[in-house]
């Protein structure tokens, strides 16, 4: 499963526990692009 593949609620909800739990920047930027990213297709 891709992170395409997540609904943006479920991509929010990591995004924000991501940075909640302070991890890794690389990553937060990855789901913060993914949600943008399904955000402007729709």
């Amino acid at each position: 499963m891709a992170l395409d593949d997540l609904s943006p609620s479920v991509l929010l909800e990591a995004y924000h526990k991501a940075k909640e739990m302070n991890l890794d920047e690389d990553f937060i930027t990855i789901l913060k692009k993914a949600l943008q990213a399904h955000l402007v297709h729709q």
